[in-house]
């Protein structure tokens, strides 16, 4: 059975009212004026084939 890597993803993240309105890598945040409304985040994800993720879409397709 193939495991499944789990990647680093690290974000500026600004929210609003409980959502979130902007979500950016640091990099992309240098010229931004609402930096330090930003909370910077580390988020964890799993990788998956293109494969895979058919195989889940026409899964759920079934179901419905």
């Amino acid at each position: 059975m193939n495991k499944v890597k789990r990647r680093k993803l690290n974000l500026n993240m600004k929210f609003q009212k409980g959502a979130v309105v902007c979500a950016k890598s640091p990099i992309e945040c240098k010229g931004c004026r609402d930096i330090g409304q930003c909370e910077e985040m580390d988020l964890f994800y799993y990788t998956y084939s293109k494969k895979d993720i058919s195989e889940c879409i026409k899964n759920d397709e079934r179901r419905r």
